[in-house]
């Protein structure tokens, strides 16, 4: 039996560590409890910081002005809206309305012009991955991932890809677009077409701009703001900027009367939403947006309701301890 016994080796204090405090982990530590009194200053103070932050966006964004035009219905100069003849009838010509947009007050500074729509999901999984990055980057037989919308494929067997290709770039918002003159421009798309619901093929896109910053082709800045998809139904999306070289603007835009031209060709009545026009002057909070301000608001008050009652608990734990029951 003796011999079935393991013989432990016997090491004695040849490894034991020195007693320090360092080596016995005694070192000085702070080992905080938490009850309500000291929860008290950190919900008082985060509530106190929060909600002077969302005061001072909300007055930051309300100082922001902001001017929007709903020309969803739009009407003619004959009287007709815009909206029932585009139910009636089909093909591609362009309704042209006027609005006059009255600026009461001088939007100083940086002035953006928007577009909007409601009710528009970008955010579509199969919407948003309707496309292929290859092709934007200048290979434009790359159509993978743009299917059903990747080619025309014709009854003689012939199939042409489709540039841009995808479910994105088809849907491209084209109001207030002035119709492309028929000057020739040099052609990177030979052998593609265009997408079904565009009027131009995408060498003509940005064509007859006189702003050469406007970019042709896939290099248009429309094109390329349109293709970042929102993430949200209801949206805006950069236009175009106030030059403010020309004197008149050098401050901003002048309040007064404007006339608003619009050339309508984008149908929203098919999923019952609504275009828009806006104006915005920004400052330092950016564009007017209240959702940020309002979120700020509701915590800071929230945290400041909390902190009334733990300050109403610990005076309660205080009178019960002077006055025990």
């Amino acid at each position: 039996m003796p011999d079935d016994i393991p013989k432990i080796r016997q090491r004695g204090k040849k490894n034991q560590p020195k007693d320090t405090a360092w080596k016995q982990q005694k070192l000085p530590a702070l080992r905080p409890h938490y009850n309500i009194a000291s929860a008290i200053p950190v919900t008082l103070v985060t509530g106190v910081a929060t909600l002077a932050m969302g005061i001072a966006l909300y007055f930051g964004h309300m100082g922001s002005l902001e001017q929007e035009v709903i020309y969803t219905n739009c009407t003619l100069q004959n009287g007709t809206q815009v909206t029932r003849i585009m139910r009636s009838e089909t093909g591609n010509q362009t309704f042209q309305c006027l609005y006059s947009v009255i600026l009461e007050d001088d939007f100083t500074g940086d002035v953006k012009f928007y577009y909007g729509l409601n009710k528009f999901y970008q955010n579509n999984r199969l919407y948003f991955n309707s496309r292929n990055d290859q092709q934007l980057r200048g290979k434009v037989n790359e159509i993978d991932g743009c299917d059903p919308l990747q080619y025309v494929d014709y009854k003689n067997g012939t199939k042409i890809p489709i540039a841009p290709c995808g479910y994105v770039a088809n849907s491209m918002f084209n109001d207030f677009l002035a119709p492309v003159n028929k000057k020739k421009q040099k052609n990177e798309f030979q052998g593609t077409i265009q997408p079904p619901s565009w009027r131009y093929p995408i060498c003509q896109l940005g064509a007859n701009s006189t702003d050469a910053e406007v970019g042709v082709g896939f290099e248009n800045i429309d094109f390329m703001v349109w293709m970042k998809v929102a993430a949200l139904p209801n949206f805006r999306k950069v236009y175009r900027i106030l030059n403010r070289q020309v004197d008149m603007f050098s401050n901003g835009l002048p309040k007064g009367t404007y006339q608003l031209v619009i050339d309508y060709n984008y149908p929203v009545y098919m999923y019952d939403g609504d275009k828009s026009f806006i104006i915005a002057s920004e400052n330092w909070v950016g564009p007017r947006n209240l959702f940020l301000p309002v979120i700020y608001l509701v915590v800071g008050t929230f945290l400041l309701l909390v902190t009334i009652l733990f300050i109403l608990i610990w005076l309660k734990q205080r009178l019960s301890r002077v006055h025990p029951t």
